[in-house]
């Protein structure tokens, strides 16, 4: 009779957080639909007394190109000049009664000092939706320079597959596994897939709303990585913790794998980090 091994998995457990702090990078295919998705989640913690701020971020301005694939409003398109961030903030604000803030600029390491509250109670999440590498450097950064303090969550796509990572460390020799079953801390999305830092030599040059338009591009794939980002952020605030580093979907056909939180993953990228 053949015996079943199975891995042992592990959970990063958040603690007693009374405050989170999310800070959503780039509201555009992706990132406009996991707003509203985030907005009905902090209606929702509030009613559980959980406290949650969401902070906006894109200096991109609403076209009428965005319409339909993005979750932005005809009114914003037909007036012109409206940001992205703005029509998002004032119409779910209006909708659920809440202070979601919204910063019109383009994002930089930097903010992060502006954004982050110190306190054991607090714990901070930054959501990358961005479509280029030069963006997701600058996130790349602030993870580092927080030192595992502020989590990032990268979600990115192709036209009918994508990927949704979720880390806090670019030392990943400061990860540490338990016999309860907890884990110290995860590597960084950008550890984990490190050429999402490097420039895309096969990218097109087409925006998603163009790609979309011509049918090159699912009209579905920003909304399926929203909703994954949107199940690992409800994790992360009414749960308190983390199961999986990175879900990977595709759309033809619809498939959907995760990477558990396992010694093995753990150890591959311990010996990633001491290669590169």
């Amino acid at each position: 009779m053949e015996t079943l091994n199975m891995e042992p998995t592990y959970r990063v457990v958040l603690g007693n957080v009374k405050w989170f702090r999310i800070m959503l990078v780039g509201v555009g295919g992706t990132g406009s639909t996991l707003a509203l998705f985030l907005a009905g989640l902090m209606f929702h913690a509030r009613q559980k007394g959980i406290q949650v701020n969401l902070t906006l971020v894109d200096h991109d301005v609403v076209e009428m190109k965005n319409c339909g694939r993005q979750a932005v409003s005809l009114q914003a398109a037909q007036l012109g000049g409206v940001p992205k961030v703005a029509d998002l903030a004032l119409r779910l604000n209006a909708a659920y009664g809440l202070g979601i803030e919204a910063w019109p600029t383009q994002y930089e390491a930097g903010l992060a000092r502006d954004w982050f509250q110190h306190g054991h109670d607090h714990a901070h999440l930054i959501i990358g939706c961005v479509d280029n590498y030069a963006g997701r450097r600058e996130i790349a950064k602030t993870v580092t320079a927080f030192d595992g303090r502020i989590w990032a969550l990268d979600s990115g796509n192709e036209q009918n597959s994508g990927q949704i990572l979720i880390g806090n460390l670019t030392d990943t020799s400061q990860i540490r596994l338990d016999k309860l079953g907890l884990c110290s801390g995860l590597p960084s999305p950008y550890v984990q897939e490190p050429e999402l830092l490097e420039p895309n030599l096969h990218a097109q040059n087409h925006s998603c709303a163009e790609m979309a338009f011509a049918e090159t591009q699912s009209l579905m794939v920003n909304r399926m990585a929203a909703t994954i980002a949107a199940q690992y952020v409800a994790a992360f605030v009414l749960q308190r913790q983390i199961l999986h580093l990175s879900s990977y979907f595709n759309l033809d056909p619809p498939t959907l794998t995760s990477k558990l939180v396992t010694e093995k993953v753990i150890d591959q990228y311990k010996t990633l980090r001491r290669s590169l």
